[in-house]
This record gives C-alpha cells, sequence and structure tokens, in this order.
C-alpha cells in the first residue's frame, strides 16, 4: 500500500517535497505555456502564495545539473509525460534577495557579497563545465560584479545558455521604502543606485530571467535599467499558476479522505470556507 502523502507546509525545496512523498499540487503544465512567452519574464502574487516552491520547481525542471533526476522528480507530474526540449538544458543561477538586509549604509555591500556566494556556489554546481585556469580566476575575483562578468565572456564563448532566477526580487526596497522613506529608496533604484546598476548587468546576459515578488513598485522604478522585463501577472493564462484554485483544494480533500485523515462532508467544508472568504472581503470594504 503507498504511503500517505504528508502536506509540505513551510517546505520550498521542490526536489525535497518529490522525495519525502509530500502531496504535490501540480502546476508543471505551465512550463511549457512560460516557454511561449517572452525571455524575461516578471511575476507579482503576495507573500505566502507559493513563489518560492513554484521557482524551485522551474529550477529542477530547467537544470542541467539536475538533468538525470528528471524522471524521479517529474515522471508522475504532467511535464514529466510532456517534457519540453528545454529540459535541462540551462545552467541556472538562482538569487533569493530576502536574504539581503542589514542598514542603509551596509546594503550595497551586503547586496555584493551575497550574490558572490550565489556565484560560488553556481560554479560548484558547473565547474566540470569550465577550465582549472577560469575557475582560479573567478574564485580569486572578489567582488560579485567582476565574478558576473567573467562568467558572462566565458559561459558566451564556450556557447553555454544561462538562466537567472531572481525570487522576493523588491523585499530589501520594499523595507527601504517603508522604514527609510522615498529619498533613500530613490537613490538604490535610481541613476547610479547599485540596484539598478545590478538589473542593467543582467540584462543581455542571461537567455532567460524569471522573477518574482510582492509589488510592481519597485519594478517600475527599475525600467530604465531592466527595459526587457516582461511583466505577466494579470495575464489570465497564468491566473491558476499559484495559489490554489477550488478544484486543487477538493482534489486534496478527498485525497485525505479517502486516506482515512479527514472526516466530513468536502462539498459543506468547501462552501463552509468560500463563505468565510466572502465574509472576510465584506469586512475589509467597511
Amino acid at each position: 500500500m503507498e504511503a500517505i502523502k504528508s502536506m509540505p507546509y513551510g517546505m520550498s525545496n521542490f526536489a525535497d517535497v518529490m522525495r519525502q512523498n509530500c502531496y504535490y499540487v501540480d502546476k508543471t503544465m505551465y512550463l511549457s505555456m512560460l516557454e511561449d512567452q517572452p525571455h524575461y519574464l516578471i511575476f507579482i502574487r503576495p507573500r505566502r502564495f507559493g513563489k518560492s516552491l513554484f521557482l524551485d520547481m522551474l529550477r529542477s525542471y530547467y537544470d542541467l545539473s539536475q538533468k538525470d533526476d528528471f524522471q524521479k522528480l517529474f515522471g508522475d507530474l504532467w511535464i514529466g509525460k510532456h517534457p519540453t526540449p528545454l529540459q535541462g538544458k540551462y545552467q541556472m543561477l538562482y538569487l533569493d534577495f530576502s536574504k539581503i538586509g542589514g542598514g542603509v549604509d551596509e546594503l550595497s555591500r551586503n547586496f555584493d557579497a551575497y550574490s558572490a556566494v550565489q556565484l560560488n556556489s553556481f560554479l560548484d554546481r558547473y565547474q566540470a563545465y569550465y577550465s582549472d585556469e577560469f575557475i582560479v580566476g573567478f574564485r580569486s575575483a572578489g567582488k560579485a560584479l567582476d565574478k558576473l562578468h567573467m562568467l558572462d565572456a566565458e559561459a558566451r564563448r564556450l556557447g553555454y545558455p544561462l538562466y537567472l532566477i531572481i525570487d522576493e526580487y523588491d523585499n530589501f526596497t520594499n523595507v527601504v521604502l517603508n522604514e527609510q522613506g522615498n529619498e533613500i529608496y530613490h537613490a538604490i533604484t535610481h541613476a547610479s543606485g547599485f540596484y539598478r546598476d545590478a538589473f542593467k548587468n543582467y540584462k543581455g546576459m542571461f537567455d532567460r530571467i524569471f522573477m518574482t515578488g510582492v509589488s510592481p513598485v519597485t519594478l517600475d522604478d527599475l525600467t530604465s535599467g531592466f527595459n526587457i522585463g516582461w511583466n505577466i501577472s494579470t495575464n489570465p493564462l497564468f491566473n491558476g499558476m499559484l495559489g490554489f484554485s477550488e478544484e486543487d483544494v477538493r482534489a486534496m480533500m478527498r485525497y485525505y479522505q479517502e486516506a482515512g485523515q479527514l472526516e466530513g462532508d468536502v462539498e459543506a467544508m468547501i462552501q463552509e470556507m468560500k463563505l468565510g472568504m466572502t465574509t472576510i472581503a465584506l469586512l475589509k470594504k467597511v
């Protein structure tokens, strides 16, 4: 008898979710749809909407270093039966800007330090594809910007396609805006601000970029530095890409009911949830 799937509460590592037999709401059918969009995408959704898990799933699917795990991770999912030609084709750089903090005077330094650590991790994953000479030079470079330029030149020379994923792109900028005000926020996102400069360097280096956040505010202010981005947040094709639909919830509840883990009338519980959401929406209007 198959073991009952556990709930992956708080988990954002897709491979762990699949290997530990957790319940996963399949969103992989959106991967082929995303490939039909422009190459540089932005997707905005509120917190606790499953953005990080979706990004890690996307990362696992396209990551060259995880290519051999495709059937193990995706075999039972939609994309496992309908793989695209781009599966496992990219060297992936993953950045999570919620990891960046500190005072205003430290942000630029902390941003560079975090980016350097992630770039070093990138090289650890793909070092078999680069020469010893390049690896030595890359590791000796102190600043993330220098590492980024070196990687850009070498990957381009060797013909390696790169994919950049950015989670929480606006996390620390929202904190700055809320706590420090518009003047300081403006200084890092406009003109020669370090954050605007970072996106200028990303532009043209990566074959594909996908980034998420909770607000379009920073995106609007970065437009001049990152004018290739395509915001699909309001595209109806992707309304169900994150979060749970009513049918998703119904299927999950029926699964646990059939497994003997849930008692009661599923439809009645769903109606109660809908009533509760309607009540909350009405209270917010008061």
